[in-house]
């Protein structure tokens, strides 16, 4: 699995993002191609040296004569990259980051998204940075982009609204459930556009995973701070299989023996807890005291349901007591869907498998109720409905590659 991990140790801004990828892929014509594209007027790059603490590294800047346009609002700006002869990945990319940020503004100062108040971030030089980088990202072609809590700063920055604080507001909206930091270095070290950009690509937020790194990119901030070395830093390289991130939840375990019930009322009371929301529910013959035979109830739910699946179990079984602890757990990221196969409608859960491949398990009920009006086995309605799951799954993702911080299969 390809993994980009961008170090946000020293903040984030959409230049740093810009140069750090354009550091990393050695793509200075396919950036400069791509952004002729887009026909902005009075736009130009440069690339000046910079070294921040002991890093050497090349910075990228905009320069915008009094021609450059300035977009008021993000309609204005979607107009632009629909006109422009940009990759479905690069278009749609850029115009998700866009509409966040007009969001972000949207939430922070309370007004409409059609606003006439795009500021800073309707910059010429804004719209460079958010569209090269994904002309940049296109090229590194990974499969996970895997992002480091972000360095904010603290104190005040001079923006179109007036003196904020930093973070600035559209930046906080930006963020929700992100992991950052303040640190102890005044400034403003995440930019909203930087913050706008980690959102829309980032797949998760931790630190560096095991990987073999490849290739690394470095993108300087404009600010140099004594404290630490402002470069944001793009590693590119294969990720070990067992690096591949799962779930994790907490659930409640409930225990119950019994030695004295049916079959028939096992069942049904395994069915009664399905139905009042237990996650699963299991049955295990075991032996009990003075060696006569019995079963053990397992059942599986939230911790906030513990209760009443307690008091259930109570009732339709007739055990005396209910043992319960909280467990954490693992697990592979799943979801439902339905599916026309040739014996008809079904539905088949999804899960992403440790390799990164798509596991598919037809749902029971709907396999049986296909495979008994066709008269075949289950298991054939099941292999259609899985293969038509996968098929369907496969399509979504080469479609979703246009639409997310990945490029779509096979883009060049």
């Amino acid at each position: 699995m390809k993994i980009l991990f961008i170090d946000g140790n020293a903040g984030a801004s959409g230049d740093m993002l810009l140069a750090a990828l354009l550091d990393l892929t050695g793509g200075r014509a396919a950036l400069e191609e791509g952004l002729a594209r887009l026909e902005l007027a009075g736009v130009r790059l440069v690339y000046p040296p910079r070294r921040r603490g002991g890093v050497e590294a090349t910075g990228v800047e905009v320069v915008a004569s009094g021609e450059a346009p300035h977009f008021d609002d993000v309609r204005a700006v979607e107009r632009l990259l629909d006109r422009a002869d940009l990759s479905p990945y690069v278009r749609s990319g850029a115009t998700r980051t866009f509409r966040k940020l007009a969001e972000a503004e949207r939430r922070a100062h309370r007004v409409a998204v059609g606003h006439a108040g795009f500021h800073e971030v309707g910059a010429a030089d804004a719209v460079v940075d958010v569209v090269g980088t994904f002309i940049l990202l296109e090229l590194v072609k990974a499969d996970r982009v895997v992002v480091s809590p972000l360095r904010l700063g603290s104190g005040t920055v001079d923006a179109a609204h007036g003196k904020l604080p930093v973070p600035a507001p559209a930046t906080l909206e930006l963020l929700r459930g992100i992991p950052a930091f303040a640190g102890d270095v005044p400034g403003e070290f995440t930019t909203p556009t930087g913050a706008a950009l980690i959102a829309s690509v980032a797949d998760e937020f931790r630190a560096m995973p095991t990987m073999a790194v490849e290739r690394v990119g470095y993108g300087p901030g404009a600010a140099d701070p004594a404290e630490f070395p402002n470069v944001l830093r793009a590693f590119a390289g294969e990720g070990a299989a067992e690096e591949i991130p799962y779930g994790e939840d907490l659930v409640a375990v409930l225990e119950a023996n019994v030695d004295d019930m049916t079959a028939e009322e096992l069942s049904f009371a395994a069915q009664a807890l399905f139905d009042a929301g237990a996650l699963d529910v299991a049955v295990t013959p075991a032996v009990m005291k003075k060696g006569r035979p019995g079963h053990i109830l397992k059942i599986i739910g939230r911790p906030e349901d513990r209760g009443r699946l307690c008091d259930l179990a109570l009732r339709y079984t007739s055990t005396l007591g209910v043992r319960f602890y909280d467990a954490g757990r693992k697990i592979l990221e799943r979801r439902v869907v339905t599916v026309e196969s040739e014996y008809g409608t079904g539905k088949v859960k999804l899960a992403a498998g440790a390799g990164g491949e798509v596991l598919a398990h037809a749902e029971y009920d709907s396999a049986a109720g296909l495979a008994a009006r066709a008269g075949v086995g289950v298991r054939e309605v099941a292999r259609a409905l899985e293969a038509a799951a996968l098929e369907k799954e496969a399509r979504r993702r080469n479609k979703k590659g246009a639409g997310t911080g990945r490029p779509p299969q096979g883009a060049p």
